[in-house]
């Protein structure tokens, strides 16, 4: 026995108390057994391996042994129910565990010989099915003895025993749905269930749904059968539920009706009503109802809410962490359990509440039936849900895993491809309209969720032994790693971004607001599991320990939490690389590496594990040679892709790549002879789509090699292939033979290598101290490009900016051709043409750097191809001369009044996403290079810029000499203005993106986030990150260009400019909308946002705006304060400089002793240099230092900002633990410029501010007290927070008044449309639900805010208004009592300011009336004790809302609330008649909502008959209440 399966009959394990289940092997002395087993079970069953072919068994269940690693599927994990035999003793066990040949199934074979030959005759007549199953059925007993129950026990027939006994031992391992608890079952009599059906089966034909619904109900009869009578135990004893249950059925049938009724009403009057009804549900519930019961429950609480479809407002957002929206979505999850689906992958329909079987998995009864159906000629009418399609992938015929493979396939791809077609605002009314909606987002979560385990079926088939089976269970796996949408995203991602950087697709979710944080949204995403939990662990030193710590169930739970790092633990890795060792097929070897690509996107633990895993590299990089020199594959084309992402995590692993060899063998393409452009395109459509390709990936893989610094000298051996791309070809002929998109994606990926190598090139001023110095790089070189080989390219790429050359370019500006097919091939060269503008933006790079400050780097001189660049912008059309004065509409008439950038701004707005990202991309880089040519030749020294304007070049000479940017104010101007309104647009949308704080509802990958449209992996979200990249560049350029007529500063006012010029209110609401497009990698430019956001500029246009907006309210008094210069510069700097450290700052993770090198990937270290020492900061700007990954983590950084990001400077929590506060008034500051910069904001309206909910902003100027008071005691600072509490009162009141007319047109049945839109929108509003909305523990955080308020307050309006907030009414009830409570122990309730003061209008404390009666009594409470004397005595508006709603409750509160009425006046009457100086509060109280010059006599007679009937006759009381009249009559 060898050492694994020693290890697997050890007997306990890590569990010992479970039962331990092992595999009986056929015996051929059984043959009679098995043939007396009834026909039906042999056609179409399932057969399970390892199982009796004569019992059908419930759906097996893992042990508790590991996961084995690269095996045949016949060694485990071994499946199978507990043996007939099980009850043996322990040596007898041990010997039937012996290793036998567990593929003999000659007994199999032996038993269905017979049955199986009724399948020649041409038609199966199902007539005479009684003949088929035993013709002695028990009969339907109900309430018998159990001396009945015993003698027909002994009269059954030997065969159905059998199955009975069998079927107990498989019910021994059931699988709850929360995870792999085992438990011991009951056991199941199939003999019953096959009388069932012959009784209920007619000698007629039935149609499918009539045979499907009687099998169904026959089912529930049987269960119900079963459960009443009890079960009975092995030995034929009966067990004592049974014994009692039978007592109890004989004297029941012993009474009459009349004693049964007389009897229950004897109970019902003796016992609780409470605990009755809890009876009565315990007994629903034991009875097989619980279905019912939850259903009614659900009922109750969501009233007509229904998870059978959803809608577009369905759609769960970030926002939404109530228990309610978090129930519906889970109800939407559940209901896919019973989801049927056709083999396409359609939903077929819902199982009806009789085939659910209260949301277990499939019985064996269930499966035989369903099989049964499909005999009848269509297997697919019923359909499969995913829980029976995974029970499928056991079975022992090859075929059927086949098709459930496929089945499972289908149903991913379809969800897939809903999930991607899925636009959640464009498409909402259409989806409103089609009433065949289907959710398959919840089919996507529920496929990838925990109560499938798809993983972990599809990990064990991946070992099938059948080559059909292992191809089907890649291509499923391939669907649910989500490849083909992953590659397709990064493939666009690849052309359209410049960094060369890509980001991980592991699932995450966000960490919890925490106190400290000021309960602020954002925390730092997390990965939904472990990193410890991926990587597997390979070596015999762990198979000793196996057992105690890894098992099946540990697999499981990773598995649920994340799909792909379940794979990799399970040992996907090692079975893979057995695969492609065996040689396998050509689509089995492309699923494969395809899976491999997918796994080294997850994390860098996953590439870890690729990396570690013996002999897969290998194989890779044998499988990109042992081809031939002239055949490509398509796994080759993914075998370079994966070898290219493993490169992008680590530079030593791109350096081991390089030293070993690999790079050499995947770019062998690039060492054969070069031949001609007119070779490649004869060779045919298919094989240059697959070269060009290979040639992109490979580009790419040596690009990243570039990007670290390495394999720049190869660029002598590829430049004679790689010369081929970099010219302009004959368009006619690439076009007849449909490969223009083919050379073009070569041609753009040829000059984005030409940009990395301009990367590394040394400063072109600084080349003299390169050969002085050492580099000094650790354990790496760096290889640097020569200036040499620059000049040669830059002739190659300026002929590319002939835009007259190039036809669909040239008809794009000329007349703008808005044919789509035009367009879609326009987009592949204008790819092109951005690459060439990148590659020359790079050089320029390395001669003026652009983050030199102006005037410290002054140039001797430049090139002469500087001047050639810029000539060919100006001359080519790039930008319109039609406003410049410097040329005449005569110079350039074939291009006077359009323009490369008025076409590509219509590719933009024409909205085909396809078309709009090369448009975008191309703009960015025109501009770059645009101001790159201005930066460059401006900085040169006054001699040349002479030379310039005296040259031969002519108008477009002096133009340069003056700068492009006198030419493209108008066309950039157009530009921004109709970018603006998008940016305004994107960042709503993409804001509902995260759900339950997390980036998708799924543990996918990448796009498997299960996010509608994709989420942050739709290629929408990331068009809008490059047009709000545009934008930022766009207004720095405006910014800082001396030409330009408006500045940052600047409001226009006159009516004439509105259209063409962009106010400064504008930008500052597009910078911040740009602030929540950037996602993860996108840093650098949230830094130029805030760079332009927190200027001295921009906070002087603030104060100006607030001036005049606190002129034009009403309420806000206008305030005159001053802001120094000196203050501008502070709060300018201390504004960036915590939103920096707040939002931008990446945690610093532990070390991980499972994570290997994984440290060195995530973490890059800057190399460290003295300030002192100016040799070494001149060497860092001569040589571009190489970055230690290209890779960008979701977790451990903030990105994407929640939409209250703003609000933190507010809150003051920029460093609460004082770690990095330089002075001890940092945070004062801060919060003092947080105030000033909000109140601007709320001044111009700008968009992200203004639709920030209220509630937040109530909650920051609550935090922005609760620790210290210093705020409030400058001027300056306490009106503005004034001015703040004045302008959200209003807002508050806005609320309230839509609330109530929602409330109105619910009422009135017969409101309009437009009463209905605003009631749906009023159902939305976000009005004060701090423990909603903000944190479920918020009622902590009133009281200290509560206790901050009594301790340093001294009774402070301000503060005391921020307080009492929290006493409104549309406040929850659970955070009023807390404040209320809070304040009432404090004893400071006379410290509150009068109800006329408060925040917002007075009705929003007092109506509607309370009706909480926990806030109640304790506003009686507060009365009795005292604590609200001193309150009436300063008119406090503790004492005015207590008395109102006591007032209102007690004499206008319904017949329910009469026994709380009548205690609340019996305290009150009580503390009156022992208080004498509460005559005056009682007065109050009486006459509260009474006029005094109205006389109504009547209602205070109905009042004092209220207090006397409340009194319920006590005499003393009744008095008092006298006293009380008489008191108020004088």
């Amino acid at each position: 026995m060898d050492a694994p399966t020693k290890r697997r009959h050890q007997p306990g394990g890590a569990h010992p108390t479970r039962r331990k289940v092992v595999e009986e092997p056929f015996h051929p002395t059984a043959p009679a057994v098995a043939a007396a087993a009834p026909p039906s079970h042999l056609v179409g069953a399932i057969v399970e391996k390892g199982f009796s072919a004569a019992a059908p068994s419930s759906t097996p269940r893992p042990t508790v042994l590991p996961f084995p690693v690269a095996r045949h599927r016949s060694h485990g994990p071994h499946w199978g129910p507990a043996a007939k035999d099980a009850g043996k003793g322990a040596g007898e066990e041990e010997d039937d565990e012996m290793d036998m040949d567990e593929t003999d199934y000659q007994s199999v074979v032996v038993a269905a010989a017979g049955p199986v030959r009724r399948k020649e005759r041409k038609g199966m007549d199902f007539s005479q099915w009684r003949e088929f199953v035993d013709d002695t059925p028990p009969k339907r007993r109900q309430g018998k003895p159990a001396q009945e129950k015993k003698q027909s026990a002994q009269k059954t027939h030997v065969g159905a025993m059998t199955s009975k006994v069998d079927d107990a031992a498989a019910g021994e391992r059931e699988l709850e749905e929360g995870g792999m608890q085992l438990y011991s079952g009951n056991s199941r009599e199939v003999s019953g269930a096959a009388a069932l059906v012959s009784d209920m089966v007619s000698k007629k034909l039935m149609t499918k749904v009539e045979l499907r619904g009687e099998m169904s109900k026959a089912g529930e009869v049987r269960d119900a059968t079963l459960r009443g009578e009890g079960m009975e135990l092995d030995g034929g004893e009966l067990s004592i539920e049974a014994e009692i249950n039978a007592e109890n059925m004989a004297r029941l049938a012993g009474m009459s009706a009349g004693e049964i009724a007389e009897a229950q009403a004897d109970i019902m009057n003796k016992m609780n009503p409470a605990l009755v009804e809890m009876l009565r549900r315990r007994g629903r519930e034991k009875s097989g109802d619980t279905k019912g019961v939850s259903r009614d429950k659900g009922q109750e609480s969501s009233g007509s809410q229904k998870a059978t479809r959803a809608t577009p407002g369905d759609w769960l957002t970030a926002g939404e962490h109530s228990g309610n929206s978090w129930k519906a979505w889970s109800e939407r999850v559940e209901h896919i359990r019973s989801c049927r689906f056709t083999l396409d992958g359609d939903i077929l329909g819902f199982q009806s509440s009789l085939e659910k079987q209260d949301g277990k998995k499939t019985h064996a009864e269930s499966v035989a039936e369903r099989d049964f159906l499909r005999t009848e000629g269509d297997p697919t009418a019923v359909g499969y849900t995913i829980n029976e399609a995974v029970a499928l992938t056991r079975s022992m015929v090859p075929g059927q895993r086949v098709l459930a493979l496929q089945l499972l396939a289908s149903i991913l791809n379809r969800a897939l491809q809903s999930l991607h077609k899925m636009d959640k605002i464009d498409n909402v009314k259409e989806m409103n309209s089609n009433d065949k909606f289907d959710d398959w987002q919840a089919v996507w979560a529920y496929a990838l969720g925990p109560e499938p385990e798809l993983v972990l079926s599809l990990r064990m088939v991946l070992d099938d032994n059948h080559d059909s089976v292992v191809l089907s269970c890649a291509k499923a796996i391939n669907v649910m790693l989500s490849c083909k949408f992953n590659e397709s995203y990064f493939e666009i991602s690849e052309k359209v971004l410049d960094h060369g950087k890509d980001i991980c697709t592991a699932p995450m979710f966000r960490s919890k607001p925490d106190v400290d944080g000021g309960f602020l949204e954002g925390g730092f995403w997390k990965y939904n599991t472990k990193p410890s939990n991926i990587l597997p662990h390979y070596g015999d030193n762990d198979e000793e320990e196996g057992d105690e710590k890894h098992t099946i169930q540990d697999d499981v739970v990773v598995s649920g939490q994340d799909v792909a790092a379940g794979f990799v633990r399970m040992g996907i890795l090692p079975r893979i690389c057995f695969l492609l060792e065996m040689d396998s097929p050509p689509v089995l070897e492309d699923y494969l590496v395809s899976i491999l690509v997918a796994l080294a996107r997850h994390s860098p633990q996953s590439a870890n594990a690729i990396l570690n895993c013996p002999r897969l590299i290998q194989n890779i990089t044998k499988l990109l040679t042992k081809q031939g020199s002239m055949e490509i594959r398509s796994s080759q084309i993914k075998g370079v892709a994966l070898l290219k992402v493993l490169s992008k995590y680590n530079r030593q692993t791109c350096l081991n790549f390089v030293n070993h060899g690999v790079f050499q063998q995947a770019m062998w393409h690039w060492y054969r002879k070069a031949s001609t452009l007119e070779d490649w395109v004869r060779s045919g459509k298919e094989q240059c789509n697959l070269s060009s390709a290979m040639m992109v990936e490979q580009l790419r893989f040596w690009r990243t090699c570039i990007s670290y610094g390495f394999c720049v000298a190869h660029f002598t051996d590829f430049f004679p292939v790689l010369c081929l791309w970099l010219s302009p070809p004959m368009f006619q002929k690439l076009s007849e033979s449909n490969v223009l998109s083919e050379f073009s994606s070569v041609a753009r990926e040829s000059y984005l290598v030409l940009g990395a190598l301009a990367q590394r090139l040394p400063l072109l001023h600084s080349v003299e101290q390169l050969t002085k110095q050492d580099l000094g790089v650790s354990a790496s070189y760096i290889e640097t490009w020569s200036w040499s080989h620059v000049v040669p390219m830059v002739d190659l790429a300026l002929s590319w900016l002939y835009l007259n050359d190039i036809p669909y370019v040239c008809s794009l500006i000329n007349v703008q051709n808005k044919n789509t097919n035009h367009m879609l091939e326009a987009s592949y060269l204008v790819l092109v043409i951005a690459s060439v503008l990148g590659m020359l933006n790079s050089i320029l790079e390395r001669i003026s750097p652009d983050d030199t400050p102006d005037g410290k780097y002054c140039l001797p001189w430049i090139p002469d191809f500087i001047p050639k660049i810029g000539l060919a912008i100006i001359s080519n059309g790039f930008f319109c001369f039609l406003s410049t004065d410097a040329v005449g509409h005569e110079e350039y008439p074939s291009f006077c009044g359009a323009s490369l950038v008025q076409g590509l701004c219509y590719m933009r707005c024409q909205g085909h996403v396809a078309v709009s990202l090369p448009s975008v991309s191309c703009l960015q880089r025109l501009v770059q290079l645009s101001w790159s040519v201005d930066r460059v030749i401006q900085g040169t020294t006054k001699n040349c810029s002479e030379l310039l304007k005296d040259s031969k070049t002519g108008i477009a000479g002096k133009i340069l000499g003056k700068g492009i940017s006198s030419l493209w104010h108008n066309d950039l101007l157009d530009l921004l203005t109709s970018l603006l309104p998008m940016i305004s647009s994107q960042w709503s949308i993409l804001q509902n993106t995260e759900m339950f704080g997390r980036g998708g509802p799924a543990p996918g990958v990448g796009f498997g986030w299960g996010a509608c449209g994709g989420g942050f992996w739709s290629l929408k979200y990331l068009l809008a990150q490059l047009d709000s990249n545009l934008v930022l560049q766009l207004i720095k350029i405006f910014s800082a260009a001396p030409r330009v007529p408006v500045t940052l500063s600047e409001v226009v006012n006159s009516d004439n400019m509105t259209n063409t010029v962009v106010t400064a209110s504008e930008r500052i609401s597009s910078v911040l909308g740009v602030s929540l497009i950037a996602g993860p990698g996108q840093i650098s430019m949230l830094e130029k946002a805030f760079d332009i956001l927190f200027q001295p500029s921009i906070l002087k246009c603030l104060k100006s705006s607030v001036h005049g907006f606190a002129c034009n309210m009403e309420v806000l008094k206008a305030f005159e304060w001053d802001i120094t210069e000196d203050e501008y510069l502070l709060f300018s700097s201390v504004l960036n400089s915590h939103f920096r450290s707040r939002w931008l700052a990446i945690k610093k993770k532990h070390s991980d002793k499972y994570a290997g090198n994984s440290s060195s990937i995530n973490v890059p270290k800057m190399p460290e240099t003295l300030e002192t020492i100016q040799e070494e900061t001149e060497l860092t700007e001569a040589v571009n230092q190489p970055c230690s990954t290209l890779v960008i983590e979701w977790a451990h950084q903030r990105l994407p900002l929640p939409a209250h990001w703003i609000l933190s400077a507010v809150c003051c929590i920029d460093d609460p633990k004082g770690k990095l506060s330089t002075s001890a008034n940092y945070i004062l500051d801060v919060s003092r410029a947080g105030l000033i910069f909000l109140l601007g904001l709320e001044a111009i309206s700008a968009a992200p501010c203004h639709h920030t909910p209220l509630v937040w902003k109530m909650h920051a100027l609550s935090v922005s007290i609760r620790t210290s008071m210093d705020l409030l005691q400058e001027n300056r600072s306490r009106s503005i927070f004034h001015a703040l509490q004045e302008l959200y009162g209003q807002h508050l009141d806005r609320l309230c008044q839509k609330y109530y007319r929602s409330q109105s047109v619910k009422k009135d049945e017969s409101a309009g449309v437009a009463s209905l839109e605003e009631s749906r929108e009023a159902s939305s509003l976000e009005i004060l639900r701090f423990q909603e909305k903000i944190h479920g523990s918020y009622t902590t955080f009133v009281e200290s805010l509560v206790e901050q308020f009594a301790a340093v307050s001294y009774g402070d309006v301000i503060f005391g208004r921020q307080v009492v907030i929290y006493l409104h009414r549309r406040v929850e009830p659970t955070v009023r009592l807390a404040a209320w409570n809070a304040l009432s122990n404090a004893y400071v309730l006379e410290l509150l300011p009068p109800i006329d003061k408060c925040i917002g209008d007075i009705q929003g404390y007092l109506e509607p009336l309370e009706d909480d009666e926990r806030i109640l009594e304790s506003y009686a409470k507060s009365w009795t004790s005292g604590v609200l004397d001193k309150a009436a005595q300063r008119d406090s508006m503790g004492f005015t809302l207590a008395k109102h709603h006591l007032s209102g409750f007690v004499f206008q509160c319904s017949a329910s609330g009469k026994t709380l009425r009548n205690k609340l006046v019996k305290s009150l009457i009580r503390c009156y008649a022992q208080k004498r100086h509460h005559e005056a509060m009682m007065k109050n109280f009486v006459l509260q909502g009474i006029a005094q010059d109205s006389g109504c006599s009547n209602e205070l007679d109905r009042r004092y008959e209220i207090l006397k009937d409340a009194c319920e006759m006590n005499s003393s009381l009744l008095t008092e209440v006298q006293r009380l009249k008489t008191s108020v009559g004088q």
